[in-house]
Protein backbone atom coordinates (compact mmCIF):
# COMPACT_ATOMS: atom_id res chain seq x y z
CA UNK A 1 0.00 0.00 0.00
CA UNK A 2 2.95 2.33 0.61
CA UNK A 3 4.05 1.81 -2.99
CA UNK A 4 0.54 2.53 -4.22
CA UNK A 5 0.31 5.70 -2.15
CA UNK A 6 3.72 6.85 -3.37
CA UNK A 7 2.81 6.26 -7.04
CA UNK A 8 -0.54 7.97 -6.73
CA UNK A 9 1.06 10.84 -4.84
CA UNK A 10 3.74 11.37 -7.47
CA UNK A 11 1.16 11.24 -10.23
CA UNK A 12 -1.08 13.66 -8.37
CA UNK A 13 1.78 16.16 -8.17
CA UNK A 14 2.59 15.58 -11.85
CA UNK A 15 -1.02 16.12 -12.88
CA UNK A 16 -1.33 19.22 -10.72
CA UNK A 17 1.54 20.84 -12.60
CA UNK A 18 -0.31 20.51 -15.91
CA UNK A 19 -3.33 22.50 -17.10
CA UNK A 20 -6.31 20.54 -15.81
CA UNK A 21 -8.60 21.13 -18.84
CA UNK A 22 -6.28 19.06 -21.05
CA UNK A 23 -6.96 15.77 -19.23
CA UNK A 24 -9.93 13.45 -19.58
CA UNK A 25 -10.05 12.54 -15.92
CA UNK A 26 -13.45 10.87 -16.24
CA UNK A 27 -11.62 7.86 -17.66
CA UNK A 28 -8.97 7.68 -14.94
CA UNK A 29 -9.78 6.75 -11.33
CA UNK A 30 -7.42 5.84 -8.51
CA UNK A 31 -7.46 2.12 -9.33
CA UNK A 32 -6.51 2.85 -12.90
CA UNK A 33 -3.78 5.23 -11.75
CA UNK A 34 -2.37 2.41 -9.66
CA UNK A 35 -2.66 -0.17 -12.47
CA UNK A 36 -0.94 2.14 -14.94
CA UNK A 37 1.71 3.22 -12.44
CA UNK A 38 2.63 -0.38 -11.66
CA UNK A 39 3.02 -1.07 -15.37
CA UNK A 40 5.00 2.02 -16.31
CA UNK A 41 2.14 3.63 -18.22
CA UNK A 42 2.03 7.40 -18.42
CA UNK A 43 -0.92 9.67 -19.11
CA UNK A 44 -2.08 11.68 -22.00
CA UNK A 45 -3.68 14.88 -23.07
CA UNK A 46 -7.09 14.95 -24.70
CA UNK A 47 -8.23 17.25 -27.46
CA UNK A 48 -11.30 17.64 -29.64
CA UNK A 49 -11.47 16.95 -33.34
CA UNK A 50 -14.39 18.25 -35.32
CA UNK A 51 -12.75 18.88 -38.68
CA UNK A 52 -12.01 16.42 -41.46
CA UNK A 53 -8.90 14.47 -40.50
CA UNK A 54 -6.62 12.77 -43.01
CA UNK A 55 -4.75 10.14 -41.08
CA UNK A 56 -1.97 9.27 -43.51
CA UNK A 57 -0.06 12.31 -42.26
CA UNK A 58 -0.34 14.69 -45.16
CA UNK A 59 -3.05 14.52 -47.85
CA UNK A 60 -0.36 15.65 -50.27
CA UNK A 61 1.33 14.38 -53.37
CA UNK A 62 5.08 14.48 -53.88
CA UNK A 63 4.95 18.28 -54.45
CA UNK A 64 2.89 19.03 -51.34
CA UNK A 65 -0.32 19.63 -53.31
CA UNK A 66 -3.55 18.52 -51.52
CA UNK A 67 -4.95 15.37 -53.08
CA UNK A 68 -8.44 15.33 -51.52
CA UNK A 69 -10.71 18.31 -50.95
CA UNK A 70 -12.56 18.84 -47.68
CA UNK A 71 -15.85 18.08 -49.45
CA UNK A 72 -14.44 14.79 -50.76
CA UNK A 73 -13.20 13.82 -47.32
CA UNK A 74 -16.63 14.56 -45.87
CA UNK A 75 -18.28 12.34 -48.51
CA UNK A 76 -15.80 9.54 -47.79
CA UNK A 77 -16.52 9.86 -44.09
CA UNK A 78 -20.23 9.38 -44.75
CA UNK A 79 -19.56 6.24 -46.79
CA UNK A 80 -16.62 4.79 -44.87
CA UNK A 81 -18.55 2.27 -42.77
CA UNK A 82 -20.03 0.76 -45.94
CA UNK A 83 -16.64 0.66 -47.70
CA UNK A 84 -15.15 -1.08 -44.66
CA UNK A 85 -17.97 -3.57 -44.29
CA UNK A 86 -17.57 -4.64 -47.93
CA UNK A 87 -13.76 -4.79 -47.89
CA UNK A 88 -13.73 -6.68 -44.57
CA UNK A 89 -15.46 -9.66 -46.17
CA UNK A 90 -12.67 -10.07 -48.72
CA UNK A 91 -9.62 -8.98 -46.74
CA UNK A 92 -8.47 -5.90 -48.64
CA UNK A 93 -8.12 -2.22 -47.65
CA UNK A 94 -11.38 -0.28 -47.70
CA UNK A 95 -9.62 2.64 -49.40
CA UNK A 96 -9.76 0.68 -52.67
CA UNK A 97 -13.54 0.99 -52.65
CA UNK A 98 -13.45 4.70 -51.80
CA UNK A 99 -11.03 5.49 -54.64
CA UNK A 100 -13.01 3.51 -57.23
CA UNK A 101 -16.19 5.25 -56.09
CA UNK A 102 -14.44 8.60 -56.55
CA UNK A 103 -12.90 7.76 -59.91
CA UNK A 104 -16.07 6.31 -61.40
CA UNK A 105 -18.93 8.49 -60.10
CA UNK A 106 -17.34 11.25 -58.02
CA UNK A 107 -18.43 9.76 -54.66
CA UNK A 108 -22.12 10.19 -55.55
CA UNK A 109 -24.81 7.69 -54.66
CA UNK A 110 -26.13 7.75 -58.18
CA UNK A 111 -26.80 5.33 -61.03
CA UNK A 112 -25.55 6.77 -64.34
CA UNK A 113 -27.61 6.16 -67.45
CA UNK A 114 -25.30 3.46 -68.86
CA UNK A 115 -26.58 0.79 -66.44
CA UNK A 116 -23.14 0.07 -64.96
CA UNK A 117 -23.92 1.45 -61.52
CA UNK A 118 -22.02 3.49 -58.96
CA UNK A 119 -18.76 1.58 -59.53
CA UNK A 120 -19.15 1.31 -63.33
CA UNK A 121 -18.94 -2.47 -63.39
CA UNK A 122 -18.52 -2.90 -67.14
CA UNK A 123 -17.80 -6.63 -67.35
CA UNK A 124 -20.25 -7.56 -64.61
CA UNK A 125 -23.07 -5.74 -66.41
CA UNK A 126 -21.83 -6.47 -69.96
CA UNK A 127 -21.63 -2.75 -70.56
CA UNK A 128 -24.92 -2.21 -68.76
CA UNK A 129 -26.90 -4.51 -71.05
CA UNK A 130 -27.44 -7.76 -69.11
CA UNK A 131 -29.64 -8.78 -66.17
CA UNK A 132 -27.04 -7.38 -63.73
CA UNK A 133 -27.39 -3.82 -65.01
CA UNK A 134 -28.32 -1.11 -62.53
CA UNK A 135 -31.45 0.87 -63.26
CA UNK A 136 -33.06 3.30 -63.32
CA UNK A 137 -30.73 6.25 -63.82
CA UNK A 138 -31.28 8.18 -60.59
CA UNK A 139 -30.07 8.81 -57.07
CA UNK A 140 -30.08 5.62 -55.00
CA UNK A 141 -30.86 4.80 -51.37
CA UNK A 142 -28.25 3.91 -48.77
CA UNK A 143 -29.42 0.28 -48.92
CA UNK A 144 -28.90 0.20 -52.70
CA UNK A 145 -25.50 1.88 -52.36
CA UNK A 146 -24.50 -0.70 -49.76
CA UNK A 147 -25.62 -3.56 -52.00
CA UNK A 148 -23.71 -2.19 -54.99
CA UNK A 149 -20.62 -1.75 -52.82
CA UNK A 150 -20.87 -5.38 -51.67
CA UNK A 151 -21.25 -6.53 -55.27
CA UNK A 152 -18.29 -4.47 -56.42
CA UNK A 153 -16.10 -5.77 -53.57
CA UNK A 154 -16.92 -9.37 -54.48
CA UNK A 155 -16.18 -8.68 -58.15
CA UNK A 156 -12.88 -6.98 -57.28
CA UNK A 157 -11.78 -9.80 -54.97
CA UNK A 158 -12.37 -12.38 -57.69
CA UNK A 159 -10.34 -10.53 -60.30
CA UNK A 160 -7.42 -9.06 -58.34
CA UNK A 161 -4.44 -10.43 -56.45
CA UNK A 162 -3.57 -9.64 -52.87
CA UNK A 163 -4.59 -6.01 -52.55
CA UNK A 164 -2.44 -5.55 -49.47
CA UNK A 165 0.40 -5.39 -52.03
CA UNK A 166 0.60 -1.85 -53.52
CA UNK A 167 1.69 -3.18 -56.92
CA UNK A 168 -1.49 -5.25 -57.09
CA UNK A 169 -3.53 -2.17 -56.21
CA UNK A 170 -1.96 -0.37 -59.18
CA UNK A 171 -2.67 -3.36 -61.40
CA UNK A 172 -6.28 -3.46 -60.25
CA UNK A 173 -6.82 0.21 -61.10
CA UNK A 174 -5.14 -0.33 -64.48
CA UNK A 175 -7.37 -3.29 -65.31
CA UNK A 176 -10.41 -1.43 -64.03
CA UNK A 177 -9.85 1.42 -66.46
CA UNK A 178 -8.71 -0.83 -69.28
CA UNK A 179 -5.23 -2.22 -70.01
CA UNK A 180 -4.22 -0.19 -73.07
CA UNK A 181 -1.08 -0.98 -75.05
CA UNK A 182 -0.45 2.77 -75.41
CA UNK A 183 -0.04 3.05 -71.65
CA UNK A 184 2.28 0.06 -71.48
CA UNK A 185 4.45 1.60 -74.19
CA UNK A 186 4.36 4.93 -72.35
CA UNK A 187 5.68 3.29 -69.17
CA UNK A 188 8.48 1.59 -71.09
CA UNK A 189 9.42 4.94 -72.66
CA UNK A 190 9.56 6.43 -69.15
CA UNK A 191 12.09 3.79 -68.11
CA UNK A 192 9.88 1.32 -66.25
CA UNK A 193 10.31 -2.43 -66.59
CA UNK A 194 7.81 -4.56 -68.48
CA UNK A 195 6.37 -5.83 -65.20
CA UNK A 196 5.99 -2.28 -63.87
CA UNK A 197 4.42 -1.20 -67.15
CA UNK A 198 1.84 -3.96 -66.86
CA UNK A 199 1.03 -2.75 -63.33
CA UNK A 200 -0.12 0.58 -64.76
CA UNK A 201 2.88 2.86 -64.24
CA UNK A 202 2.13 4.46 -67.63
CA UNK A 203 -1.60 4.99 -67.10
CA UNK A 204 -2.78 8.54 -66.26
CA UNK A 205 -5.89 6.99 -64.68
CA UNK A 206 -3.58 5.22 -62.23
CA UNK A 207 -0.45 7.37 -61.75
CA UNK A 208 -1.13 10.97 -62.86
CA UNK A 209 0.58 13.39 -60.46
CA UNK A 210 2.52 10.68 -58.60
CA UNK A 211 5.91 12.28 -59.30
CA UNK A 212 7.33 15.21 -61.31
CA UNK A 213 7.83 13.28 -64.54
CA UNK A 214 4.18 12.21 -64.48
CA UNK A 215 2.76 15.54 -63.38
CA UNK A 216 1.36 17.77 -66.16
CA UNK A 217 1.52 20.77 -63.81
CA UNK A 218 5.28 20.34 -63.37
CA UNK A 219 7.92 21.90 -65.58
CA UNK A 220 9.80 18.62 -65.19
CA UNK A 221 7.08 16.47 -66.75
CA UNK A 222 8.58 13.93 -69.14
CA UNK A 223 7.38 14.59 -72.71
CA UNK A 224 6.55 10.88 -72.94
CA UNK A 225 3.83 11.35 -70.32
CA UNK A 226 1.58 13.23 -72.73
CA UNK A 227 -1.15 11.17 -74.38
CA UNK A 228 -4.34 9.60 -73.07
CA UNK A 229 -7.73 8.26 -74.04
CA UNK A 230 -10.12 11.20 -73.93
CA UNK A 231 -13.12 8.91 -74.48
CA UNK A 232 -13.72 5.28 -75.35
CA UNK A 233 -11.61 4.35 -78.38
CA UNK A 234 -10.22 7.88 -78.90
CA UNK A 235 -6.55 8.42 -78.00
CA UNK A 236 -5.15 11.95 -78.07
CA UNK A 237 -1.34 11.83 -78.18
CA UNK A 238 -0.94 15.38 -76.82
CA UNK A 239 -3.64 15.40 -74.14
CA UNK A 240 -2.96 15.51 -70.39
CA UNK A 241 -5.21 15.74 -67.35
CA UNK A 242 -5.08 17.64 -64.07
CA UNK A 243 -6.92 14.90 -62.17
CA UNK A 244 -4.81 12.84 -59.77
CA UNK A 245 -4.48 9.17 -60.67
CA UNK A 246 -6.28 6.51 -58.69
CA UNK A 247 -3.12 5.24 -57.01
CA UNK A 248 -2.16 8.78 -55.97
CA UNK A 249 -5.60 9.16 -54.39
CA UNK A 250 -5.22 5.74 -52.77
CA UNK A 251 -1.73 6.39 -51.39
CA UNK A 252 -2.93 9.63 -49.84
CA UNK A 253 -6.02 8.04 -48.34
CA UNK A 254 -4.42 4.86 -46.98
CA UNK A 255 -5.68 5.08 -43.40
CA UNK A 256 -8.84 6.38 -41.83
CA UNK A 257 -10.58 9.60 -42.78
CA UNK A 258 -13.34 11.03 -40.69
CA UNK A 259 -14.99 14.38 -39.98
CA UNK A 260 -17.04 13.55 -36.90
CA UNK A 261 -16.48 15.31 -33.59
CA UNK A 262 -14.78 12.94 -31.21
CA UNK A 263 -12.37 12.94 -28.31
CA UNK A 264 -8.90 11.85 -29.33
CA UNK A 265 -6.23 10.89 -26.82
CA UNK A 266 -2.57 11.35 -27.63
CA UNK A 267 0.60 10.32 -25.78
CA UNK A 268 2.45 7.44 -24.16
CA UNK A 269 0.37 4.54 -22.88
CA UNK A 270 -2.89 5.61 -24.48
CA UNK A 271 -3.52 2.22 -26.04
CA UNK A 272 -3.94 0.56 -22.65
CA UNK A 273 -5.97 3.35 -21.12
CA UNK A 274 -8.40 3.35 -24.02
CA UNK A 275 -8.64 -0.45 -24.17
CA UNK A 276 -9.61 -0.47 -20.50
CA UNK A 277 -12.10 2.34 -20.94
CA UNK A 278 -13.86 0.66 -23.89
CA UNK A 279 -14.01 -2.92 -22.60
CA UNK A 280 -16.10 -4.73 -20.00
CA UNK A 281 -14.20 -5.95 -16.96
CA UNK A 282 -14.08 -9.73 -17.26
CA UNK A 283 -16.03 -12.36 -19.19
CA UNK A 284 -19.75 -12.86 -19.20
CA UNK A 285 -21.33 -9.88 -20.94
CA UNK A 286 -22.15 -11.84 -24.07
CA UNK A 287 -22.07 -10.86 -27.70
CA UNK A 288 -24.95 -8.40 -27.84
CA UNK A 289 -23.92 -5.79 -25.30
CA UNK A 290 -20.95 -3.60 -26.26
CA UNK A 291 -20.01 -1.17 -23.53
CA UNK A 292 -21.64 2.25 -24.11
CA UNK A 293 -18.21 3.87 -24.30
CA UNK A 294 -17.24 1.31 -26.98
CA UNK A 295 -20.36 2.14 -29.01
CA UNK A 296 -19.55 5.85 -28.79
CA UNK A 297 -15.97 5.24 -29.90
CA UNK A 298 -16.97 3.04 -32.84
CA UNK A 299 -19.38 5.67 -34.09
CA UNK A 300 -16.77 8.38 -33.65
CA UNK A 301 -14.03 6.74 -35.70
CA UNK A 302 -16.04 4.90 -38.34
CA UNK A 303 -15.88 1.31 -37.08
CA UNK A 304 -19.56 1.04 -36.15
CA UNK A 305 -20.71 -1.54 -38.68
CA UNK A 306 -21.81 -5.17 -38.77
CA UNK A 307 -18.76 -7.40 -39.36
CA UNK A 308 -19.49 -10.07 -41.99
CA UNK A 309 -17.50 -12.93 -43.47
CA UNK A 310 -19.80 -13.56 -46.42
CA UNK A 311 -22.66 -16.01 -46.99
CA UNK A 312 -24.77 -14.19 -44.42
CA UNK A 313 -22.31 -14.91 -41.58
CA UNK A 314 -22.42 -11.64 -39.63
CA UNK A 315 -21.53 -10.83 -36.03
CA UNK A 316 -23.24 -8.24 -33.83
CA UNK A 317 -21.69 -4.78 -33.88
CA UNK A 318 -18.55 -4.74 -31.75
CA UNK A 319 -18.20 -8.53 -31.53
CA UNK A 320 -15.11 -8.84 -33.68
CA UNK A 321 -11.51 -8.83 -32.55
CA UNK A 322 -10.25 -6.72 -35.45
CA UNK A 323 -12.92 -4.06 -34.96
CA UNK A 324 -12.13 -3.77 -31.26
CA UNK A 325 -8.38 -3.34 -31.77
CA UNK A 326 -8.94 -0.88 -34.62
CA UNK A 327 -11.34 1.15 -32.49
CA UNK A 328 -8.83 1.29 -29.63
CA UNK A 329 -5.98 2.36 -31.92
CA UNK A 330 -8.05 5.00 -33.69
CA UNK A 331 -9.94 6.39 -30.72
CA UNK A 332 -6.83 6.46 -28.54
CA UNK A 333 -5.09 8.60 -31.13
CA UNK A 334 -2.15 6.18 -31.16
CA UNK A 335 -2.85 5.39 -34.81
CA UNK A 336 -6.00 6.86 -36.43
CA UNK A 337 -4.93 5.10 -39.65
CA UNK A 338 -5.22 1.60 -38.16
CA UNK A 339 -7.37 -0.52 -40.52
CA UNK A 340 -10.53 -2.34 -39.43
CA UNK A 341 -10.59 -4.88 -42.22
CA UNK A 342 -9.42 -8.12 -40.58
CA UNK A 343 -6.34 -9.32 -38.65
CA UNK A 344 -4.48 -10.27 -41.86
CA UNK A 345 -4.85 -6.75 -43.23
CA UNK A 346 -3.98 -5.30 -39.84
CA UNK A 347 -0.80 -7.36 -39.56
CA UNK A 348 0.24 -6.44 -43.10
CA UNK A 349 -0.37 -2.80 -42.24
CA UNK A 350 1.89 -2.99 -39.18
CA UNK A 351 4.57 -4.82 -41.16
CA UNK A 352 4.42 -2.18 -43.90
CA UNK A 353 4.96 0.64 -41.38
CA UNK A 354 8.23 -0.24 -39.60
CA UNK A 355 8.59 3.42 -38.66
CA UNK A 356 5.47 3.01 -36.50
CA UNK A 357 5.51 -0.66 -35.42
CA UNK A 358 8.27 -2.99 -34.37
CA UNK A 359 7.85 -6.73 -34.98
CA UNK A 360 9.16 -7.99 -31.64
CA UNK A 361 10.81 -11.39 -31.14
CA UNK A 362 9.20 -12.58 -27.91
CA UNK A 363 9.71 -16.05 -26.46
CA UNK A 364 7.99 -15.57 -23.10
CA UNK A 365 5.01 -13.52 -21.96
CA UNK A 366 7.24 -11.80 -19.39
CA UNK A 367 8.90 -10.00 -22.33
CA UNK A 368 5.62 -8.39 -23.42
CA UNK A 369 4.94 -4.74 -22.69
CA UNK A 370 1.59 -3.04 -22.05
CA UNK A 371 0.09 -2.00 -25.37
CA UNK A 372 1.70 -4.79 -27.42
CA UNK A 373 -0.57 -6.11 -30.17
CA UNK A 374 -0.64 -9.87 -30.77
CA UNK A 375 -1.82 -11.41 -34.06
CA UNK A 376 -2.44 -15.13 -34.57
CA UNK A 377 -0.32 -16.81 -37.23
CA UNK A 378 -3.05 -19.26 -38.33
CA UNK A 379 -4.21 -17.07 -41.21
CA UNK A 380 -4.53 -14.15 -38.79
CA UNK A 381 -7.85 -15.17 -37.29
CA UNK A 382 -7.41 -13.38 -33.97
CA UNK A 383 -5.84 -10.17 -32.67
CA UNK A 384 -5.72 -8.78 -29.14
CA UNK A 385 -4.00 -6.14 -26.97
CA UNK A 386 -1.75 -6.94 -24.02
CA UNK A 387 -2.62 -4.75 -21.04
CA UNK A 388 0.23 -5.75 -18.75
CA UNK A 389 -0.21 -7.39 -15.39
CA UNK A 390 -1.21 -10.67 -17.05
CA UNK A 391 -4.33 -9.17 -18.68
CA UNK A 392 -5.53 -8.74 -22.24
CA UNK A 393 -8.28 -6.76 -23.94
CA UNK A 394 -10.03 -8.32 -26.90
CA UNK A 395 -13.26 -9.21 -28.63
CA UNK A 396 -14.25 -12.37 -30.45
CA UNK A 397 -16.20 -12.81 -33.66
CA UNK A 398 -19.84 -13.59 -32.87
CA UNK A 399 -18.90 -14.48 -29.27
CA UNK A 400 -18.18 -11.37 -27.21
CA UNK A 401 -17.76 -7.63 -27.48
CA UNK A 402 -14.75 -5.94 -25.91
CA UNK A 403 -13.63 -7.39 -22.59
CA UNK A 404 -10.48 -7.18 -20.47
CA UNK A 405 -9.50 -10.25 -18.47
CA UNK A 406 -6.60 -12.38 -17.26
CA UNK A 407 -4.95 -14.65 -19.78
CA UNK A 408 -2.01 -13.50 -21.89
CA UNK A 409 -0.43 -16.07 -24.17
CA UNK A 410 1.92 -16.48 -27.11
CA UNK A 411 0.32 -19.77 -28.15
CA UNK A 412 -3.14 -21.17 -27.54
CA UNK A 413 -3.61 -24.43 -25.68
CA UNK A 414 -2.32 -27.35 -27.70
CA UNK A 415 0.03 -25.10 -29.64
CA UNK A 416 -2.31 -24.92 -32.63
CA UNK A 417 -2.29 -21.12 -32.75
CA UNK A 418 0.80 -18.97 -32.24
CA UNK A 419 1.06 -15.18 -32.12
CA UNK A 420 3.29 -12.52 -33.64
CA UNK A 421 3.91 -9.46 -31.47
CA UNK A 422 3.92 -5.86 -32.66
CA UNK A 423 4.88 -2.85 -30.59
CA UNK A 424 3.83 0.73 -31.35
CA UNK A 425 6.92 2.94 -31.59
CA UNK A 426 6.23 6.16 -29.70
Amino acid sequence: MKLKSFIVGVLAVFLALLPSPTFAMSLIDEALLYFNGMNGIYFYRGHKKDECVVTNGGNQNYAGVPVWSEAELAAISENQAIYEEAALQYGFPWQVMAVLHYMETGLRRYNPGNGQGVYQLYSYTNGGSNENSFAPSSNISEAEFRQQTMTAAEYISSSAGDLNNPDNVKKLFFKYNGVASQYIEKALALGFSREEAENGEGSPYVMNGYDAKRDPSSSEMDPAWAGRFVKDGVYDASSTSTRFGAFVKYASLYGSVYCRETTMWGGDGNIVNTALALSWDGHGYGKNSPKPEYVEAMKAVGTYFTPCRGNGDCAPVGASCDVFVSTVMRYSGSDPSFPATGPIVQENYMRSHPEMYSHVAVTDTSQLLPGDILVATDNGRHIYINLGGGKQASASYNDRTGENFSGVYLADSGGTRHYNVYRRIQ
